[in-house]
């Protein structure tokens, strides 16, 4: 009988021992220490060696992606994107377009400044004209300077076969061919530079409407030519002063041309309003009128200049 009882006493310890024990562990804080950073491993022949210096490796970012922004509903398509040359040939197109357009716009229909600035070389050239009129008339040095030479070109000949060479000419004002100079007693002398340019001065001004007379050779130089001063009549210095201002009077009306083209333009394809169309040419007709004008003014001065010269 003691037997059975001493062993239900020792289950009953050893149950209170491991109750016990369960407590002790529930309750106990285990501290776990960071485990050391490893160390490279060196090869064997550097392991003893106590003068190498260990730096481990650099290690850079990962290269990420550029996030791509995704367009705003009312943005235009992005196809030129995708397609290369879909997008130089819009941009060449867009580019040829906006430079048609820059062609095609239309100018300011009241502003006449280039108009203005196309009279300016036409009255200075007839004035000129005129005044050679009345200092010497056409035997005036600057005006018979101005006579066109004909010459044989000094270029060597092309070959046989190309069928030109030998007949080829060249045109030079005469004062580059000889010197104009004015002598007394109603004579003007002609220094050919080159004896070549002999016959073809002569011939010129033979043929000349201006001039027509055949010059002559001077007895003292090779080189000299001759000619007579004739004096005008009023009645032809007049003729040429009429006919000078009349070429200036077309000039002018010519002038306006491209103005005119540019309103007509403009009213047909409605880029300028027609009340707008209407005022310019009013005014355009203004100073072609002004300018009209003018040209009577220098006719009758130049006109009585040639009365008093008489």
């Amino acid at each position: 009988m003691a037997l059975p009882r001493a062993t239900g006493l020792a289950r009953q310890g050893a149950r209170f021992l491991s109750a016990a024990a369960s407590r002790t562990t529930t309750t106990t804080t285990t501290t776990v220490r960071p485990a050391a950073p490893s160390r490279p491993v060196l090869p064997a022949s550097l392991a003893n060696c106590t003068c190498v210096a260990v730096r481990p490796f650099a290690s850079s970012s990962a290269l990420q992606k550029k996030r791509k922004i995704a367009p705003a509903a009312n943005s235009p398509s992005r196809a030129d994107d995708k397609n290369p040359s879909h997008s130089t040939s819009s941009s060449s197109s867009s580019s040829s377009s906006s430079s048609a357009a820059d062609n095609n716009a239309v100018e300011d229909p009241l502003d006449f400044s280039g108009l203005i600035a196309a009279y300016a070389p036409i009255d200075a050239h007839f004035k000129a004209q005129l005044q050679s009129v009345l200092h010497g008339g056409r035997f005036n040095p600057s005006t018979l300077g101005a006579l066109p030479v004909t010459v044989k070109s000094t270029e060597p000949a092309a070959p046989s076969g190309s069928g030109s060479g030998s007949g080829q000419h060249d045109t030079f004002p005469l004062r580059e061919l000889a010197q104009v100079v004015p002598r007394s007693g109603r004579t003007i002398s002609l220094l050919v530079n080159d004896r070549a340019y002999i016959k073809p001065i002569m011939s010129a001004v033979q043929a000349s409407r201006e001039f027509n007379q055949q010059p002559q050779r001077s007895e003292d130089n090779d080189l000299e030519l001759l000619l007579r001063v004739e004096l005008e009549r009023r009645d032809e210095l007049a003729r040429r002063v009429k006919e000078a201002t009349q070429g200036w009077r077309e000039r002018v009306r010519q002038a306006r041309t491209r103005h005119d083209k540019m309103l007509k333009e403009g009213k047909r394809t409605g880029a300028v309003l027609p009340d707008v169309v209407k005022r310019a040419e009013k005014e355009l007709q203004k100073l072609q009128d002004k300018k009209m004008k003018e040209i009577d003014a220098e006719e009758a001065q130049t006109m009585k200049q040639l009365e008093r010269g008489n």
